[in-house]
């Protein structure tokens, strides 16, 4: 007897994870014979067992797909404090350019006075 769509998945389920027959019987609520009996094709599963397969499945997807949110939430997370961080760092970088802005002023100003320091110096050597 060929598998259905939904036991075919759930096999695959069951191997991706490495699952025993009880324990993947237990996740979808099911007794462990019949769901063994269901894998090897031996018999279908009922309407409803069949509904409760197929809510199993897609309650797997949706989580799949949250974990792959989530991974996806954990990186722009990490990309946002890395850019923080960068941003705080070039404002560091330019108070540091404003202060050495400041520093040309104090710079010249330092430089004038020199200036007029050799100037009175000079004019004190001279004699009148």
């Amino acid at each position: 007897m060929e598998l259905i769509e939904e036991i075919k998945e759930l096999k695959k389920y069951k191997e991706d994870n490495d699952l025993t027959i009880a324990e993947l019987a237990r996740k979808i609520e099911a007794d462990d014979t019949t769901v063994g009996r269901w894998l090897k094709g031996e018999v279908k599963p009922s309407f409803y067992s069949l509904h409760k397969v197929r809510r199993f499945l897609s309650d797997t997807k949706t989580l799949k797909e949250l974990k792959t949110l989530e991974t996806f939430s954990d990186e722009v997370n990490r990309d946002h404090i890395q850019t923080e961080s960068d941003i705080n760092y070039l404002k560091q970088r330019i108070s540091v350019l404003s202060d050495i802005e400041d520093l040309d002023t104090l710079v010249t100003e330092l430089n004038i006075t020199t200036k007029l320091g050799n100037l009175m110096r000079d004019a004190h050597n001279t004699p009148f």
